[in-house]
């Protein structure tokens, strides 16, 4: 698949226009334009003792000049905030085009238990090397027994040809991806070219009894032991090229694969297939393409999609999948959230997905040697509340860094004080600034500027926060907001306004309803903060407001909306020919 890269990143410049998130931290800034990077992973570690808790990340490196490269390793100590460079994983193979400047598809896994000869805790790193002429590709794994500060060799476990032609000389092997299946065995997926010409490439499995010293398969993909190799998504159209798997495992054993769709007159569409008997099968079978994974407001993820599983949401929990690009289904534009959608699902449901802001968006280039969210990690803390979103952005002195940054992982409740400025907030239209824990929109005009923050599918809960008018006529929240974009009435959803003499509720959908108002008694003067409290439940909606800073009185409305027109949808703030600020804001469920 490396190839592709150039073809995904291609176009960035026609997304529409959204103000990006803060920008992210930086797990690695590299030291000169000669490194590419992408492709991050990040792990936790789970079962290592006293080092549990410890993050170990590491990313795609190549050097561009041809000197040897190798899989940098980083760690940190404190949930992300500051990072260390542990070693670097160098070539071990030998002979034409070694050592490589070509290291690719990182991944990182800790055993979680005892296999084989090697106890929980051991790390595994798998890897895919090539030579400078990309004339073979081989999957390397080495393993660490002290938290990833030293790595030994294992051996090539799988190889395959070049990435040189076209697309790739037909036979690569690319993106390894570990995880225990069903039986407890180690099991590694990972997308085939090597079954050309019948298919273009196939998604694959292997498993090991032993913790990965011997594999199902031998590495030119030959059958080693039951079950060999088995092909676990494999298109009709010898075309299509399902690719970059990635796999979540239910509590009850259910386990759901995420992959692109990439072929002629496809645009590398995440798909999601499940298997229900521990990964032996998925679907009804390997031609099963899956699902599309696309949102209730039509949006769909292209290109190197990444799924995780979390303990929140419905009694199974809920699924999280992001990927590079995010488009509009149907045109297939680019959304304004374009590398910055974190989709969301109960895991048990089979309708649409919903979406949450990413905590920041990577900023688009075109240096090619940095891949912006190629393939974006996410990792979710203990309880699945939050999660760590890292990927190659543009930053430091070199231009390139591997960002990273914590969001809310679309669960209640919400808060934002605006300590990390914008992140997790997506602007349409507008000027966005943060000071003292204070939102600003600097703006104005008369254009609807907006900001999103939550998840579009959050049905019944209550916003609370204080709204600021700085100039001109009306400020206030939107909920159950869906389907953005720049424009004075650009969404799904309700809006609930302050102005100079009034409190006032409204339905936006392209254009503007208005439902319900109330006189604020004295006037709302410019410059004064205004509470606002705002419950929706089911199709009626609740509003109070007040004075924050001073006595004054309460006022009300509440409002049932016959139609029941928006049942679920994100939190945001909106002002109209106005500039504005807002604090304070709070989420919670009224379930």
């Amino acid at each position: 698949m490396a190839a592709l890269i150039l073809a995904a990143t291609a176009g960035v410049a026609t997304s529409p226009s959204a103000s990006a998130n803060a920008p992210g931290g930086s797990m690695y800034t590299r030291a000169s334009a000669n490194e590419f990077l992408a492709y991050s992973r990040v792990i936790r570690l789970e079962h290592s003792g006293t080092a549990n808790g410890t993050l170990i990340g590491t990313f795609e490196h190549a050097s561009l000049d041809g000197t040897a490269s190798g899989f940098v390793i980083r760690a940190s100590d404190d949930d992300g905030a500051t990072w260390r460079t542990l070693t670097t994983v160098t070539d071990p193979l030998t002979g034409a085009g070694h050592p490589s400047d070509q290291f690719w598809q990182p991944f990182l896994y800790e055993l979680p238990k005892q296999m084989g000869a090697y106890p929980a805790g051991t790390l595994l790193l798998a890897g895919n090397i090539a030579p400078s002429s990309q004339a073979r590709t081989d999957f390397v794994l080495w393993r660490s027994t002290d938290q990833g500060a030293h790595w030994s060799y294992q051996d090539i476990v799988q190889t395959g040809g070049g990435g040189s032609g076209a697309p790739h000389g037909g036979s690569g092997i690319w993106e390894p991806f570990l995880t225990e299946d069903g039986a407890g065995r180690l099991a590694m997926y990972f997308s085939d070219e090597r079954q050309e010409p019948a298919h273009a490439q196939i998604i694959a499995h292997m498993v090991s009894d032993d913790g990965g010293a011997t594999w199902s398969a031998n590495p030119d993909g030959s059958t080693n032991f039951a079950p060999g190799l088995v092909a676990d998504v494999e298109s009709t159209s010898d075309t299509d090229r399902p690719g970059m798997p990635t796999v979540a495992t239910l509590p009850d054993g259910r386990m759901v694969m995420a992959y692109e769709l990439c072929g002629d007159g496809r645009n590398c569409e995440a798909h999601t297939k499940t298997s229900t008997d521990g990964g032996t099968t998925w679907g009804s079978g390997a031609s099963d393409l899956g699902t599309e994974a696309v949102t209730s407001d039509g949006r769909y993820l292209g290109s190197s999609p990444y799924l995780v599983w979390s303990p929140q949401g419905g009694p199974s929990g809920e699924l999280l999948l992001t990927g590079m690009r995010t488009r509009f289904t149907g045109s297939n534009d680019f959304a304004p959230e374009d590398q910055q959608a974190v989709f969301v699902k109960d895991a048990d449901s089979t309708g649409s997905w919903s979406w949450t802001p990413a905590p920041f968006q990577p900023v688009a280039t075109s240096d090619t040697s940095c891949k912006t969210n190629y393939s974006p990690d996410l990792l979710l803390d203990s309880t699945g509340s939050t999660f760590r979103y890292t990927t190659a952005t543009v930053g430091g002195a070199a231009g390139c860094v591997e960002g990273t940054a914590v969001g809310n992982a679309a669960v209640l409740p919400y808060a934002s004080d605006f300590a990390n400025g914008t992140s997790g907030w997506i602007g349409y239209g507008g000027c966005w600034t943060t000071s003292g824990g204070v939102l600003s929109e600097t703006c104005g005009g008369d254009g609807g500027n907006k900001s999103i923050a939550g998840s579009t599918g959050w049905t019944d809960y209550r916003l609370s926060g204080d709204v600021r008018i700085d100039s001109g006529s009306q400020a206030g929240f939107v909920v159950r907001a869906s389907d953005p974009a720049t424009g004075a009435d650009a969404l799904d959803g309700y809006y609930v306004g302050v102005s100079a003499t009034s409190l006032f509720l409204g339905r936006q959908d392209g254009g503007w309803t208005a439902l319900a108002d109330t006189p604020v008694p004295g006037g709302l003067a410019t410059g004064a903060w205004y509470h606002l409290d705002v419950r929706v439940a089911g199709c009626t909606l609740d509003v109070t407001g007040s004075p924050a800073d001073s006595d004054g009185q309460t006022v009300s409305l509440s409002y049932q909306d016959p139609d029941c027109t928006f049942t679920h949808g994100a939190i945001g703030v909106r002002d109209q020919s106005t500039t504005a600020s807002w604090r304070n804001i709070t989420v919670t469920s009224t379930n």
